[in-house]
């Protein structure tokens, strides 16, 4: 499995471009100005995008989903408690933006429990509420790769303070769904650096019991 990230936007946000050896490629979400950094990337490698994934609705993991949706012909992918965001995008920014979102209708939505598969790769689904009602983390067993949106990070989760967020949600999410996971999983997350599932556990402030 190759792993890629593009960060871009006024949060730093990190999206994912993932492959392996058959050339087939998913993105894991599409902050704003990320389209021509990915594209560079796929035309580099000759690659065939298969998906574009969004781990929750935020703007500024879905701006560019529209654009490389269009670019490449990949279908893209959202819970299907999120998507209400993605179909009317500035109407749930939270503050003003200085530019406008396109809206888009996506072409799958998730119930959770799915599995994604791209190339030999095969993604869980992991439906995990809390910092949005469709939040999604995308877990790879045989490689022990958690790809966690802004659901975990490095010390801390992501925040439950905005509208459809609720902490004791994300804590439950975490605690029952991803903290099963093996302790040498590595963890992507949407902002900040890569962990491990083991560090989380012995680290995480909100996590520690």
């Amino acid at each position: 499995m190759k792993i890629e990230q593009v960060v871009s936007g006024p949060f730093q946000t990190i999206g994912y471009l993932v492959s392996d050896e058959t050339k087939e490629a998913m993105i894991i979400d599409t902050p704003i100005e990320s389209t021509n950094s990915f594209m560079k990337s796929i035309r580099r490698d000759g690659l065939s995008l298969k998906a574009i994934v969004l781990s929750h609705t935020h703007w500024d993991h879905t701006a560019d989903a529209a654009e490389l949706r269009r670019q490449t012909g990949a279908k893209i992918f959202v819970h299907k408690d999120d998507k209400y965001r993605v179909v009317d995008p500035m109407k749930f920014t939270i503050y003003r933006l200085p530019f406008e979102l396109e809206a888009f209708e996506p072409d799958v939505e998730f119930s959770g429990d799915e599995v994604l598969t791209i190339g030999k790769m095969n993604f869980e689904i992991i439906h995990t509420p809390g910092h949005t009602e469709g939040g999604i983390c995308l877990s790879n067993r045989e490689e022990k790769v958690l790809f966690a949106g802004d659901t975990l990070f490095n010390e801390s989760i992501g925040r439950s303070d905005l509208p459809g967020g609720s902490m004791s949600l994300l804590v439950n999410s975490i605690i029952d769904k991803l903290l099963i996971l093996p302790d040498d999983t590595k963890v992507y997350s949407g902002h900040g650096e890569p962990t491990t599932i083991g560090y989380e556990r012995q680290n995480n402030p909100f996590l520690v019991i």
